[in-house]
């Protein structure tokens, strides 16, 4: 019983981070209590790695023609 209290307590933490971080570092304002704890947040997502929408859109148009002369192979 008291394991599912803690996992609900920390999914319910990182819900209100992740809406912390949409509601204002991640539209380029400051955090309105503490400014600190956004520019943290920003830092963080700036060391994750990030995938170029242009290149992952030409790997799914590659793949997408891939799959389609494999699947014209089979007729």
């Amino acid at each position: 019983m008291g394991t599912i209290v803690v996992v609900l307590l920390l999914a319910l933490l990182l819900a209100a981070a992740v809406m912390i971080y949409v509601a204002y570092p991640y539209r380029g304002e400051a955090t309105p209590v503490h400014p600190a704890v956004g520019e943290v947040m920003r830092r963080g997502v700036r060391s994750l790695p990030t995938v170029d929408t242009i290149e992952a859109r030409r790997d799914l148009v590659r793949d997408r023609d891939r799959e389609r002369e494999r699947v014209g192979a089979h007729r």
